[in-house]
């Protein structure tokens, strides 16, 4: 997926000496240290630039790493690359003696610190530094948290000054009343403003649809301008041109090849965005391969650990199966389920959130009910099948089940009434519940910033999810 903008990240720091400065910016080969006799202790440049470039590779030093920015606790994985190229694991507080003089590179993958809710993701970025012969270079890497991560997102589309809301995992524990974390609105102008559905890339920029016909249908915006509060414009803009139909996407999921999936109930299909489309703004007409059909106003789209697609519309859950979404591979159901209640009535399924277990829980907006599917009836069984949900939880007629999301404890988040978003624990959510005694959710939280919830997501997703976004 795209790369973050932006982004605070690993950092070289480097108090090289003046002469090694001067000789780089002539394009001539490293220099001795600062006190003009050689193995002076030096910290690497930021990125190497032209001193990288012109270093001498004659003789051998010594490399000391230093790692700042994570957690006590967590472990950094780093990956020094040699002057010959080859790669070599190296951890924090070492210092390698005897290296052959020359141009390194310094990678550091992400790590992930744990939360009950939602993990925080700290990353740094690559560069590279000459050492010099006689030399010991500190080399200091620097993490940041990821900006979208440890947090919940909604959207807020009924509200005029916050259109997208972060509210910190700390503020996610019990039942209260904090302000979000981050509270955004667009900047003015088309393709400013985040819609109703939100889904997050493995970068943890978030993707949402426009709120308005004047915006962008698909909208990114970059995980390093989340990071506070105030006035935001999406980074890449796509406009796929779909025959004027109105008024567009509804939600989005992305699978497990990058490609963004959005259901336009309005044409009766879901359009596939592919990753190389996804890279920058583009406006553009899909071709028949970009478009699945055989859904009648389809809702909400979630992929399952096989990578098939599972489309929620007016009267079914709808699948696809993975092999049908290839290139050239007509994109229609093979199977089909209805689900109905104790009383024969019909639950038509919204929105949809997998489980760890595999389980596919979608919602009854009308109904307020969510139900389970399990991998048994998921699986096809003839074209289509009737099932009676094993559980079926009922929650309070007030609440508005626009969206769920899982968290890293198996708590499922779902928007909830005016002003609130809501959390049924695991223990929650193995028993039925009706509309005489509805389910009143173990965790409801309450905030001046919220109008009425839309879309929710998590970034990082929990490991155990079958989620694009998904940090293991």
């Amino acid at each position: 997926m795209p790369a973050h903008s932006s982004s605070p990240r690993l950092a070289f720091v480097s108090s090289v000496s003046l002469l090694a400065l001067l000789g780089a910016l002539t394009n001539v080969a490293c220099s001795e240290s600062s006190d003009g006799a050689p193995g002076g202790d030096d910290d690497a440049s930021i990125d190497g630039g032209a001193e990288a470039s012109a270093c001498a590779s004659e003789g051998a030093g010594s490399i000391a790493i230093v790692v700042t920015g994570l957690p006590e606790g967590l472990d950094a994985k780093l990956t020094l690359t040699t002057p010959s190229g080859a790669e070599v694991e190296v951890t924090a507080g070492a210092t390698l003696a005897d290296q052959p003089a020359g141009t390194y590179s310094m990678t550091a993958a992400r790590a992930a610190a744990p939360d009950p809710i939602v993990r925080t993701v700290y990353e740094a970025t690559t560069s590279s530094f000459c050492l010099e012969a006689t030399q010991t270079q500190t080399v200091t890497v620097a993490f940041a948290p990821v900006a979208t991560s440890n947090k919940l997102w909604s959207t807020n589309g009924t509200s005029p000054t916050s259109q997208l809301l972060g509210f910190a995992a700390a503020d996610l524990g019990a039942t209260g009343s904090p302000s979000a974390t981050v509270a955004t609105k667009g900047a003015g102008g088309a393709g400013s403003a985040a819609g109703k559905a939100a889904a997050f890339d493995k970068e943890g920029n978030l993707w949402s649809l426009g709120a308005t016909t004047a915006d962008a249908p698909i909208l990114r915006f970059a995980a390093a301008d989340l990071g506070g509060s105030g006035d935001k414009t999406a980074d890449r803009k796509i406009v796929p041109r779909l025959s004027g139909c109105m008024p567009g996407p509804a939600a989005l999921a992305f699978a497990p090849d990058g490609a963004l999936w959005a259901t336009v109930p309005c044409a009766n299909q879901v359009l596939r965005i592919s990753p190389e489309t996804l890279r920058g703004s583009k406006d553009y007409t899909p071709v028949d391969d970009d478009l699945a059909t055989g859904s009648t106003g389809p809702r909400a789209v979630a992929f399952d650990e096989d990578g098939n697609m599972w489309i929620s519309d007016d009267t079914s859950l709808r699948r696809y199966a993975a092999a049908s979404l290839a290139p050239g591979q007509p994109h229609v159901p093979d199977y089909e389920i209805k689900a109905k209640a104790e009383n024969d009535n019909p639950l038509p399924p919204d929105a949809l959130a997998f489980d760890k277990d595999g389980n596919l829980w979608t919602t009854s907006f009308g109904a307020n009910v969510i139900y389970k599917v399990t991998p048994a009836e998921l699986t096809p069984d003839g074209a289509s099948r009737e099932i009676l949900p094993s559980v079926a939880i009922t929650v309070s007629v007030g609440a508005l089940l626009e969206s769920i999301a899982f968290d890293e404890s198996g708590g499922l988040w779902l928007t909830y009434s005016q002003g609130k978003i809501a959390r049924l624990a695991p223990d929650q959510l193995v028993t039925s519940t009706t509309g005489g005694d509805p389910t009143i959710p173990s965790t409801i939280v309450t905030s001046a910033d919220i109008g009425y919830a839309g879309g929710m997501a998590f970034f990082p997703a929990a490991a155990a999810l079958p989620l694009y976004s998904r940090f293991e």
